[in-house]
């Protein structure tokens, strides 16, 4: 009886060694998007390969209003474990009412997990946002 309960609790951990390991695989396959309007402004960011510590991103902005402003796009992430957002930095589309700029880039973040990704849209003058809108995967 002793030696069948050794063999079930290793055939136990086992299993749940595995099991870890094929949610892990999973998580790392994570995809989604995020998209939101403003008056003047739309954009859309695609992800994929999403991990705690990597992230493929597609996107694009457009202009939508011939106001004066230009419209500009950033990734925004989210550390579940300190609260810690990260800003990432801007992408301008600067060619007026109905342009649209579209692009590729991937976010690696030292030290902070990416538990919570988002898009962040906004209209602008200069460098100062003049409206904005904010979405999460």
């Amino acid at each position: 009886m002793g030696n069948m309960l050794k063999r079930l609790s290793v055939i136990g951990a086992a299993a749940v060694a595995i099991f870890a390991t094929t949610t892990v695989t999973n998580a790392s396959a994570a995809s989604g998007g995020a998209a939101c309007s403003v008056t003047g402004a739309s954009g859309s960011m695609t992800f994929t390969n999403w991990s705690d510590s990597y992230v493929n991103i597609s996107g694009w902005v457009k202009d939508t209003a011939a106001d004066g402003h230009h419209a500009a796009i950033r990734f925004v992430s989210i550390d579940g474990g300190t609260g810690w957002v990260t800003e990432w930095p801007w992408r301008h589309e600067y060619d007026g009412n109905g342009a649209t700029l579209s692009f590729t880039t991937y976010a690696s973040p030292a030290g902070d997990d990416l538990d919570y990704i988002g898009v962040q849209v906004a209209v602008m003058e200069g460098g100062t946002i003049v409206r904005s809108c904010t979405d999460y995967a």
